[in-house]
């Protein structure tokens, strides 16, 4: 739990993480909110395309009425959060292992979109992380992921 905590208080470097700490979501929406972080939530159990993906998170995280429901329009979207306030965001995606399952390539494409986003905001005074959080941690593109697990 003490790493879970230092990416939310921002002790830790932001980045893409699987959540292996068994937490509800409405007490990493509390644990959050009193580290300071502001976090979205991603219901990955009725998300298993790239349309279902970018609706979601569009809903998710508040975009604007010009999001362009694409990949690009989706990296412009995360990259600006202009109409967000707060200096840590956390996207909270669970259940990601259907859309991985169900189309691996376009997965990929997300996935290097969110990696792409955390990186940019390391450079830019924002923190924005993302917390993968389901029964398969084991899936495409993971391998490189650091799990936050409790101590």
């Amino acid at each position: 739990m003490e790493k879970l905590i230092a990416v939310l208080n921002g002790t830790s470097s932001p980045g893409l993480y699987t959540l292996e700490t068994p937490i509800s979501t409405d007490a990493l929406v509390t644990l959050s909110q009193k580290q300071g972080a502001r976090l979205f939530y991603l219901n990955g159990a009725g998300i298993s395309d790239k349309t279902e993906f970018l609706q979601a998170i569009a809903t998710a995280m508040s975009f604007p009425d010009y999001f362009g429901q694409n990949w690009d329009a989706l990296e412009d979207c995360l990259t600006d959060l202009d109409w967000l306030n707060g200096d840590r965001i956390v996207l909270l995606y669970d259940q990601p292992d259907r859309f991985a399952q169900a189309d691996s390539s376009e997965w990929l494409v997300a996935l290097d979109i969110l990696r792409s986003t955390v990186d940019y905001w390391l450079t830019n005074d924002r923190a924005f992380s993302v917390f993968f959080k389901g029964s398969n941690t084991d899936l495409v593109g993971f391998t490189d992921l650091v799990g936050l697990e409790s101590l």
